[in-house]
């Protein structure tokens, strides 16, 4: 069974806001759709409707970070007390990939 999963483009930047669950089941959906991405300039994905991210769904994020276009950036939007933001700073991606930025909405007005 496929967790639910809502994957659309964002409108006014490259990149995709994703909603809802994101695991093994359905990994592959956005997996396909950030490949399209990587090939560009930075890109940015909005995760403040991700309620939650397991491995899968990490390591694909980190795959996109690695094959990034060199001086390209990867930035995600997070909730500031949200689980998947708490997922991502116990790994320390974005301590580990200089690729990766994080910001929350607040930090973009």
């Amino acid at each position: 069974m496929t967790t639910p999963l809502a994957i659309e483009a964002l409108p006014d930047e490259p990149g995709l806001r994703v909603a809802g669950e994101l695991d093994a089941s359905n990994v592959t959906d956005l997996a396909s759709r950030l490949e399209d991405l990587v090939a560009g300039d930075s890109i940015t994905l909005d995760l403040t409707a991700l309620e939650f991210i397991d491995s899968a769904g990490m390591n694909a994020l980190i795959t996109v970070a690695r094959n990034l276009a060199e001086g390209s950036r990867m930035t995600m939007r997070v909730l500031p007390e949200g689980p998947v933001r708490r997922v991502i700073d116990l790994m320390g991606i974005a301590d580990v990939l200089d690729t990766v930025v994080l910001v929350e909405p607040e930090d973009e007005g």
